[in-house]
């Protein structure tokens, strides 16, 4: 029984740890230029354990160059610092 319970225990823990690591920092330095006139939402998110920057994300208007898609910006371009405050 006690086998089965520790089984059971690394089987959870593994799926824990498998699943933080699709959280960690997704924020690069490289992306495409991003005129301030075609974000839809901008949203930003907290620090979290792994990874020790805020992470903004930015949804695009539905513009031929973007269509709708979703990018993480890196918090301390100073692009990205500027679209912040405009938004």
């Amino acid at each position: 029984m006690h086998r089965c319970t520790a089984l059971l225990l690394l089987l959870v823990v593994s799926l824990y740890v498998l699943g933080a690591e699709a959280y960690k920092c997704r924020c690069t330095r490289k992306g495409p230029k991003i005129r301030y006139k075609d974000v839809q939402k901008l949203e930003i998110k907290p620090k979290h354990p792994y990874c020790q920057e805020k992470m903004i994300f930015v949804t695009m208007e539905n513009v031929a160059r973007f269509k709708g898609q979703e990018y993480c910006l890196h918090p301390k371009l100073q692009s990205t610092k500027n679209l912040v405050k405009w938004f």
